[in-house]
């Protein structure tokens, strides 16, 4: 088959169907089959895998910053994409280009062809998306990967990856249908994807769960940097609406390396300086691995020019809009401190949705508590998008009733619109939930304001 524009080609792969249910991690067999088809692309590639409740997104893109200040090749997949599919695989920073998706794209339809006569039927979403990286990479031949999971580790189709480090960045209570109903049984998960005779970075993890994590990294002969113990933030120097300056401690792998300081990030957040050091440290193990000495000249000028879409980013300046994907209870718990820290004295709107997979009983009364003075819930077109309806639900079954603190709009976009065109400078419009929610607001934003890129 051919595709006549990249569009096409994108649309195929949401017509992909299949019948047959995945049972137990064979999604990762599924995957493992149709890379075996093609010749196995991703063998022998040099890769970093990152995994973790929140945070994997903003890791990603600090030691992507670190690594190409070096010199390096660096290729990305991550997920999900905020303003184009085409996020999800870049190299050297940028998108993949139109022609190299159609053409992997075009392949796929042949490997789903083949796919549709084995016992496990033809390969959707993330499967696809797995196989079409490992395509990317192996035409583009980067020097490293960064590849973050879709969703838990063990069971994840990347899992298919044999990464030389793994990074665990935090872990707490979210997809408990797929990964378990304590963080012990998510840690478990995550811990999945340590392969054998490897290096493991974890971040500001809970006790119970790290050793989970420490007690399978052992079992697997893998050397393990704690955020707790091994390496850590040591002292936050400035912490202001430009971002943040920090020294902390690195473990490092060469002991005759010297220590770095006065680091620098321009995102905002204790999280993101959490994040920033959890880069650091793969960073260095990453360049000790390959043997290359690392310029910090360049590398911390890199690390601070850092910036993620739809994590605490001012979308607009007069009114200021910012969104944030903050789509589970420790992701809104950061953005409450966050907006503690920073807007004290704001006057903040909170306009949130959600997904019906999440738990809105705990995320809505967290909300509730924000230093905000109205919070609003809306919906969009997701097909597990929470409805009005379902939100109301959610309030009725809280213990302290959230009636009087919650209002209800059925479409946001004239409240977006009204609250831009309004122009008070003492409010502030917090735009927050499903990273689904945030891109499409995003979208929206950019086509109707054009007030930041694309």
């Amino acid at each position: 088959m051919k595709f006549r524009n990249v569009n096409e080609a994108i649309a195929w792969l949401d017509t992909q169907k299949n019948i047959v249910p995945n049972i137990n991690g064979s999604g990762v067999e599924k995957v493992k089959l149709a890379l075996a088809f093609i010749g196995n692309p991703h063998h022998g590639i040099p890769a970093i895998h990152i995994t973790g409740t929140n945070g994997k997104g903003s890791t990603t893109a600090f030691l992507r910053e670190l690594l190409l200040s070096q010199g390096l090749q660096v290729g990305t997949f991550t997920s999900p994409h905020i303003m184009t599919f085409k996020e999800r695989f870049t190299f050297n920073g940028e998108l993949i280009a139109d022609e190299d998706l159609i053409t992997i794209i075009e392949e796929m339809v042949q490997i789903n062809d083949y796919m549709e006569q084995t016992e496990f039927g033809r390969l959707v979403f993330f499967e696809l998306y797995t196989v079409m990286m490992a395509i990317y990479f192996k035409m583009k031949k980067p020097d490293v990967c960064l590849i973050e999971v879709g969703i838990g580790g063990r069971r994840d189709c990347t899992s298919v990856i044999d990464g030389q480090i793994a990074i665990i960045t935090t872990i707490g209570l979210d997809h408990s249908d797929k990964l378990g109903n304590t963080v012990e049984e998510v840690a478990a998960e995550k811990a999945g994807l340590i392969k054998q005779n490897t290096q493991v970075v974890t971040g500001l993890i809970e006790e119970g769960p790290l050793k989970v994590i420490e007690a399978y990294a052992a079992e697997m002969n893998s050397e393990i940097y704690r955020y707790q113990t091994d390496f850590g933030m040591a002292d936050v120097l400035n912490h202001l609406d430009q971002g943040s300056t920090f020294n902390f401690w690195q473990a490092m792998s060469d002991p005759n390396e010297t220590q770095q300081n006065n680091f620098a990030i321009g995102m905002l957040g204790l999280h993101q300086i959490q994040n920033a050091t959890v880069a650091i440290q793969a960073f260095n193990l990453w360049m000790n691995f390959i043997e290359q000495p690392i310029d910090w000249v360049v590398a911390k000028p890199g690390l601070q020019q850092t910036n993620w879409i739809a994590r605490m980013e001012r979308i607009n300046e007069d009114p200021f809009v910012y969104i944030d994907g903050a789509h589970n209870v420790a992701g809104l718990n950061a953005l409450k401190g966050l907006v503690e820290e920073y807007f004290p004295h704001k006057a903040i709107r909170i306009l949130y949705a959600g997904l019906d997979s999440k738990n809105q009983l705990e995320q809505l009364p967290l909300l509730s508590t924000f230093n905000s003075i109205s919070l609003t819930v809306t919906e969009f077109g997701h097909p597990h998008a929470m409805t009005l309806a379902q939100f109301q639900e959610v309030v009725q079954q809280v213990p302290e009733k959230l009636e009087q603190a919650i209002q209800y709009v059925a479409d946001w976009k004239p409240y977006v619109t009204e609250f831009i065109n309004h122009k008070d400078s003492d409010e502030m419009l917090l735009i927050t939930g499903s990273l689904y929610f945030v891109s499409d607001v995003r979208q929206f934003i950019v086509k109707e304001f054009q007030k930041i890129s694309n």
